[in-house]
């Protein structure tokens, strides 16, 4: 009976996601301003992407595997508090996501874990070391570019684990072409944010890349939220 209801809850979820989505894909592409936001909108899509995971717990393959979903998931729903709901905090947004990448790295992982582990954390002190020289003997640089550099980092890793994963069968149909298809998404939004921030920066009133800049705001979302609910259902 508990598992036919939250089966069901998935599926009245997964709707309510879709309609939400294609809502604010909708508002954002006519710039159409509302009493609700489509930054709230999108971060309830986010929480309820979150449920999902809690409701998929006696079809999981083992607790592992969906204590680090949803571990990932929560830091995602904490990322996107800083970054859509308090709208500034880039630093505290990007080092979740940082979060984020290395427990979904740790989950589609088949090596050691404290090997992985280890080479995450040197990777970031090298990048520091590098920070500080630079930013004392060169040049002033943000530490938010830290941040984003090793962020980069830890998506591309676990976008190679994912595929490793799949290779090796380390989940069942669906599951394992759903990850991977997820973090490839998750790897097209943050292009999108890349080249989002980058024309916004550089290129402020450019002609041909204001159209890029207005498309890449949009494409962000168009391919994040259906990275959130594929990871949550895989």
């Amino acid at each position: 009976m508990f598992d036919k209801f939250c089966n069901r809850m998935i599926k009245v979820l997964s709707v309510c996601i879709i309609m939400l989505y294609c809502i604010f894909l909708y508002m954002d592409f006519f710039k159409i301003q509302h009493i609700i936001s489509t930054n709230v909108i999108k971060f309830i899509c986010i929480i309820m992407c979150f449920i999902i995971s809690t409701l998929t717990r006696n079809n999981a393959i083992h607790k592992r595997d969906l204590y680090l979903l949803q571990i990932g998931l929560f830091a995602t729903i904490m990322a996107d508090y800083f970054l859509l709901m308090l709208n500034g905090y880039y630093i505290w947004g990007i080092g979740l996501f940082c979060v984020v990448q290395i427990t979904y790295s740790l989950r589609y992982n088949i090596g050691d874990s404290r090997l992985l582990i280890m080479k995450f954390i040197i990777i970031f002190l090298i990048i520091l070391l590098a920070y500080i020289f630079i930013n004392n003997f060169i040049m002033k640089v943000e530490f938010l570019f830290v941040l984003a550099l090793f962020y980069a980092i830890c998506l591309w890793v676990s976008l190679i684990k994912s595929i490793e994963a799949y290779r090796y069968k380390k989940y069942p149909n669906p599951s394992r072409w759903m990850i991977v298809l997820g973090m490839l998404l998750f790897l097209l939004c943050d292009i999108n944010v890349a080249l989002y921030n980058i024309i916004g920066i550089i290129f402020p009133s450019d002609g041909y890349l204001n159209l890029l800049y207005n498309v890449s705001s949009i494409s962000m979302w168009l391919f994040y939220l259906p990275s959130q609910v594929l990871l949550s259902l895989s």
